[in-house]
């Protein structure tokens, strides 16, 4: 730019014009990205995957190897959304394109650019194999049932984020998830018989996300569940008050809040209920048992109180939250003496898995199953084609079967069972080592995996984006765990501010000491190279 005359020109620079920084463009790119979205969704669904692409593609241009750090900033953003808002926020897009393709999009690029420090477990074999007999299953009826068989895909398509965590995770990234988890445990417990109140009782006037008939705040008793088993197990082992001797007042009020919120579950939704439960898997790992006399004491106290007042709660549907409603629950999971409303729903899926295994494991579809795209309960004769919104049958483990068949069915427990050995091996490593915080995070991804999968098992759970895509991450961070547990990686979740620069570690290592407090963790090791004689291993941290 040049003032010749009193007028103002604009030339360009010697060397021509050139952005001084890539992120300059990123705006540019977005508006650009989404007005093609909204042009492929008008031209048709399958053009929003390319669109998709396309925003993966442009990730890599825009932002290089940042993109890690932006799609593990992303991901976080959307679990705490879909942890608070449920199945509302998972509306929220152009369909078929909402939040959580977005953010798989970016696990692409982040999945390649984590690839050259990715360590292969048997698990991460097992799951492969998984999704690659799912997308067998899955192409052929593409042209058939268009986007329905990539919407009944994603059991295992989330799987992708899997395998995205457990290679773009680095140890200074655990600190920032715990202090972040600590901030909205209470918050979260707090918040979900306001959300039950608000979805039950006033659902039909919330506000919905555009296009959509879904209200943005929606409760649902099982997802709730199983957060609350993943809570519990936080406090249980320690990472809520991690460097803490004593119980606070807020220790106490989480307690509080975390029964409250497990009465209104437990009241609503059997599955729930045994999915909060299995946070009692946490004293596999647990250090101290003492930590469990705060929450015992308030439930005892709190059933004591309840058993004599005996209050009724209607929350407009057809179960209350009662004392005799929570008898009724628990009775009903061991035997057929349950109330007529639990026996119904009980007898309902039995019929219906029944019917998979007859069509299956003795029928003709033993070795493909029905595909994914076929609307099962249609053809199971389930529900009529005016009522096709029930498309599956509510258990993640017989709607594998139904569409993959025997040889999906076996991948599915294969890979389970594999995830479950590891975390538990690691668990038995971490703790010979001393390495109390990663023993108490393997142990917290391990309650909040069985606890997700329990509730998947019963009901529908991992076909939706709330509860598909945090399965996934914390398989992911679960297998990122493991790893640091073979390799002896030392984990420390309060890492003191440095007080000089920390020293360059050959290329491919880790630093082990966490993220120095309040700064962005780096999603990739530093490439500053340095004599192999000093040069530090995974599992040693830097002077």
């Amino acid at each position: 730019m040049t003032i010749l005359g009193g007028r103002l020109t604009l030339a360009p620079p010697p060397g021509g014009w050139r952005l001084e920084s890539r992120t300059a463009a990123v705006p540019l790119v977005g508006i650009a990205c989404a007005i093609l979205i909204g042009l492929a969704v008008a031209l048709g669904p399958l053009g929003a995957v390319a669109a998709v692409l396309a925003l993966a593609a442009a990730a890599v241009v825009l932002l290089g190897r940042r993109v890690v750090t932006v799609f593990l900033g992303a991901l976080g953003a959307l679990l705490v959304a879909y942890a608070f808002l449920g199945r509302g926020i998972a509306h929220v897009g152009i369909g078929p394109v909402y939040l959580g393709e977005l953010v798989l999009a970016l696990a692409v690029p982040a999945l390649l650019y984590s690839l050259r420090r990715a360590h292969i477990s048997a698990v991460h074999i097992a799951l492969l194999v998984f999704m690659t007999w799912g997308a067998i299953r899955t192409v052929p009826y593409i042209g058939t049932y268009g986007i329905d068989a990539l919407r009944d895909a994603v059991t295992w398509g989330y799987g992708f984020f899997a395998l995205a965590v457990s290679f773009a995770l680095t140890p200074r990234w655990l600190p920032v998830m715990v202090r972040a988890y600590r901030r909205l445990a209470l918050p979260l417990v707090a918040w979900m018989p306001i959300a039950a109140v608000l979805t039950l009782i006033y659902g039909t006037v919330l506000p919905a996300a555009p296009g959509s008939d879904v209200p943005l705040i929606y409760f649902k008793a099982g997802d709730s569940g199983v957060h609350l088993a993943a809570v519990a197990a936080f406090v249980l082992l320690g990472l809520y008050g991690w460097g803490r001797t004593r119980t606070t007042v807020n220790d106490f009020l989480l307690w509080l809040a975390w029964l409250v919120s497990f009465a209104v579950v437990a009241a609503i939704n059997r599955g729930g209920m045994v999915a909060a439960s299995f946070a009692a898997f946490s004293g596999l790992f647990a250090r101290r048992l003492t930590r469990w006399l705060v929450p015992l004491g308030l439930g005892l106290l709190i059933v004591s109180a309840a058993w004599l007042v005996n209050p009724r709660v209607d929350l407009g549907i057809e179960r209350t939250v009662s004392v005799d409603q929570l008898i009724q629950n628990v009775t009903s999971i061991f035997t057929s003496q349950g109330g007529t409303q639990t026996e119904a729903t009980k007898e309902w899926r039995l019929a219906w898995w029944g019917k998979i295994v007859g069509y299956t494991v003795q029928g003709p579809y033993f070795w493909t199953g029905k595909g994914f795209g076929v609307n099962l309960a249609v053809q199971d004769g389930f529900t009529s084609v005016a009522e096709s919104d029930l498309r599956a049958p509510h258990s993640t483990t017989f709607e594998v079967l139904a569409r993959s068949g025997v040889p999906g069915l076996v991948s599915w427990i294969l890979l389970q069972a594999a995830f479950a050995f590891t975390i538990l091996r690691a668990g038995f490593r971490a703790r010979r080592a001393g390495n109390a915080a990663l023993v108490a995070m393997l142990g917290w991804v391990f309650v909040y995996w069985s606890a997700a999968l329990l509730n998947s098992s019963v009901d529908v759970y991992l076909d939706g984006p709330q509860g598909g895509i945090w399965f996934w991450a914390v398989i992911g961070l679960g297998l990122f765990l493991s790893r640091c547990a073979a390799e002896g990686t030392v984990i420390d979740l309060d890492p003191a501010p440095a007080a000089d620069p920390e020293p360059p570690v050959r290329a491919g290592a880790w630093r082990s000491t966490g993220s120095v407090r309040g700064a962005l963790p780096s999603a990739a090791p530093s490439r500053v190279s340095r004599p192999a004689a000093a040069s530090i291993s995974p599992a040693s941290p830097p002077p």
